[in-house]
Order: structure tokens, then C-alpha cells, then sequence
């Protein structure tokens, strides 16, 4: 098996993971494609914009998960790969979504669950999502300090995404809990919660079939029974992708999005006295604070060339979209957050075939966010020094808190 034998700069560890932005300097300092260690395997992480474009839209990276097995057996000079075990239906559900599939598949299984965010159905929850953030921020009226990822940016995507799901009214605890669960949960306890979700799954399954709506759930089970274009496994996974798409990357737009205002206080009241601005203000969030710093690995299929590096056939490729929304290259002062700025194409929310389905609706509840959160409070800060916010940021960046002092 053919792997590249380049050398490994260094090792990405808990100092990358606290403040990513500085090791991104340094390594594109050394090329826009480099070798490090992440976690237990060498890959070529992507950190150059223009590289990481190419990379993402590359059809020679693949998700082929038995090409991935080998490789990484490889890696770790296993000669004979064990035989896996058959994976129970919750595994099955955590692994065949979007983001593990190639074409066909993955075009089969996008088209469908495309469905769920056409811009008539997304337009048509805006009503909804402004009505939520009202009923979260009457919620805390009279508070003076809260933090706004308990009181707003947890909470509303999961009821959105209830509402587009069509996740049955008693369900919907238990449903709050599985999406809350993805976003802090270890790779063990991942296993569970896709168990968990695949036998909640089965029972919306079984009250769809009986009393269909207007709702994704109701659409997958209808291509299942009616239309043998997806599996059982494949329809709770769709399941386990929108919650995916559209929990951890919209709570974290809103959260990393305020953060960024209040620590720059001439951008938050330039969008205050200019509300047009709001949605340029949720660009350039994407881009200066991109939730999803590390894209989910990929494989080479065949050697070639990337940003001047020399990929090796199943060689592992990690795009950092992180990385590429502030490389020099692609904007001049790409550290400075400002919402006038250029954000055009930035990969905040992706590009190619894994753009993220869920960015239309993730922007729209964004923008409504920080409206309201505007229309409602003359005075918006942070209780604590900005030194002291924590950040998750491997694969995604993301605030543990965000507290806030209001009025």
C-alpha cells in the first residue's frame, strides 16, 4: 500500500486545540498543504485558502470508508486488518451519513434530505424562529447577567429543527437531549447516543406511517416504504445528519457571533445603528471564528499534486477551513474581524459536494438572533474578561460559555 513517507513538521496537541490561529500562521509559513501529526496519524493538513478549495472540490479525496480502514491499518504497520465486527443499528446510523459517503450514494441520499431545506420551507419557519427567540429572551427578562448559550443559542436550533424534523410533541425532551449530546460527548459515548437515537427514530417511523405531515420524517419514511430509495439505517441517519447540520453549527454561529461583537464594540454598534448589516455581521462570524475549524478527513484515491505538496495514494488529506478563512492570501488583515470586509467564498460553511445543508437555515436564525438580541438590550457585554472564555476546537471550535451582561 503506497503512502507518503514525507517527514511530520510536528504534532498538534492541547496548545493547537486552545487557540488554533497561531499554528495556522506558522504552518502556512512552510506551504498551503503540510505534514503533521493529528491525533494518532500523519495527515497533510490543508491551510492555504486557495489549496483547501481545490481540496474540498477534488474528486480524487475520497470518504470510502474501507479505503480509509486500510490506510490507517497501514499507518500503524498493521499488516491484516481484523475483521470487523457487524455493526449494530445504532453504529449503522452514525456512519452512513453524508459526510462518510461518496457519489452515487451520497448524491442519492443529499437529494433527498435536501428536501428538508428548499428555501420556501426555510423562509417559511422564519416566522416560527422569530416567535422562539421572543418566548427564550422573555424567558430571562429582568436578568442582568445570563450566559447565551443556555438561554438562546442551545435552545433554538433545537426547536427549529423539531419543527422541520416533525419530531413527535412527547419526543421532543428526549430529542433536545440527543442533540445536546452531540456536541459534548466523547467518542464512547457517541455510540450510545446513536443507539439511543435509532431506537427513538423507529418509533417516529412507526407515527409517520400511520399519521403522515408536512415534515422531513414524513418525506424520508415515504421514500423508504413507498419509494426503496434509502434504507432503514439511512433514514435514521438522515435523521442523525440534520441534527448534526443543523444543532451544533447554528448554536455555535450565534454564540461565536456574539462573542465576536461584544469583543469588538465599534462593530456592534455599527450593526445596532445599520440592521442591513446583520447578515454581513453572520458572514464574516463564519469566516473570522469558522465553527468547524477541521473538516472531516478524506483519502487520496491516486497520487497528485496539492498546493505544491506531493499526496501520495491513501495518504490522509484534512481540510482546515479555519485556516483558510484567514490565510493573507485570501484577505488582506484576515485577523481583524470586520463585518465590511470581503467575505465572498469563504469556506465557513464548506464547499463542493459537503457544503453544509443546513447553512441557509443556520444563517437565517443567526440573523434573527442577533436582531432580537439588539432590538431588545441597549447595553450587551461580556461578564467575564475575554481571556477567561473557554473553546473547544477540535473538530469544531466552540464556546463551553458565554456569559453576558445585559440591559
Amino acid at each position: 500500500m503506497t503512502q507518503s513517507t514525507v517527514e511530520v513538521l510536528e504534532e498538534l496537541g492541547p496548545e493547537f486545540y486552545r487557540d488554533p490561529y497561531p499554528f495556522y500562521a506558522r504552518l502556512r509559513e512552510r506551504g498551503p498543504v503540510v505534514r503533521v501529526g493529528l491525533g494518532p496519524t500523519p495527515v497533510w493538513l490543508v491551510v492555504g485558502y486557495t489549496a483547501a478549495r481545490a481540496a474540498l472540490s477534488d474528486p480524487r479525496l475520497v470518504k470510502d470508508q474501507g479505503r480509509m480502514l486500510r490506510a490507517a491499518a497501514a499507518t500503524a504497520g498493521v499488516e491484516h486488518l481484523p475483521v470487523p465486527e457487524e455493526k449494530t443499528f445504532g453504529e449503522q446510523v452514525l456512519t452512513s451519513h453524508l459526510l462518510t459517503m461518496d457519489p452515487p450514494d451520497h448524491t442519492r441520499l443529499r437529494t433527498l434530505v435536501g428536501k428538508a431545506f428548499t428555501m420556501r420551507r426555510i423562509q417559511a419557519l422564519r416566522p416560527r424562529i422569530e416567535q422562539v427567540i421572543g418566548e427564550l429572551l422573555d424567558a430571562v427578562a429582568g436578568r442582568t447577567e445570563l450566559d447565551l448559550l443556555e438561554a438562546l443559542a442551545y435552545p433554538l436550533p433545537v426547536a427549529v429543527l423539531g419543527e422541520l424534523l416533525g419530531v413527535p410533541a412527547a419526543a421532543q425532551p428526549r430529542f433536545k437531549e440527543l442533540c445536546n449530546a452531540l456536541n459534548f460527548v466523547g467518542p464512547e459515548e457517541m455510540r450510545q447516543v446513536g443507539e439511543d437515537l435509532a431506537e427513538l427514530v423507529l418509533t417516529w417511523v412507526e407515527l409517520r406511517r400511520t399519521e403522515p405531515a408536512d415534515d422531513l420524517l414524513t418525506e424520508l419514511v415515504r421514500a423508504h416504504d413507498l419509494e426503496d430509495r434509502l434504507t432503514l439505517a439511512e433514514l435514521a441517519s438522515m435523521v442523525f445528519q440534520v441534527m448534526s447540520a443543523g444543532f451544533g453549527p447554528t448554536s455555535h454561529l450565534i454564540g461565536n457571533g456574539v462573542s465576536a461583537l461584544v469583543r469588538h464594540p465599534e462593530q456592534l454598534e455599527m450593526v445596532r445603528a445599520d440592521r442591513s448589516l446583520v447578515p454581513a455581521a453572520v458572514d464574516e462570524v463564519a469566516r473570522y471564528d469558522t465553527t468547524v475549524h477541521i473538516a472531516m478527513p478524506s483519502v487520496a484515491a491516486e497520487p497528485f499534486e496539492l498546493g505544491g505538496a506531493p499526496i501520495a495514494e491513501n495518504d490522509f488529506v484534512v481540510v482546515s477551513p479555519g485556516a483558510a478563512n484567514r490565510d493573507p492570501a485570501y484577505r488582506a488583515d484576515p485577523d481583524v474581524f470586520d463585518i465590511r470586509g470581503n467575505t465572498a467564498y469563504h469556506l465557513g460553511f464548506g464547499h463542493g459536494i459537503h457544503h453544509c445543508l443546513g447553512t441557509s437555515l443556520g444563517k437565517i436564525q443567526a440573523e434573527a438572533a442577533f436582531t432580537a438580541l439588539l432590538d431588545r438590550y441597549e447595553r450587551i457585554e461580556l461578564a467575564v474578561p475575554a481571556e477567561e472564555l473557554q473553546h473547544k476546537v477540535f473538530p469544531a471550535r466552540l464556546l463551553e460559555a458565554l456569559p453576558l451582561r445585559v440591559g
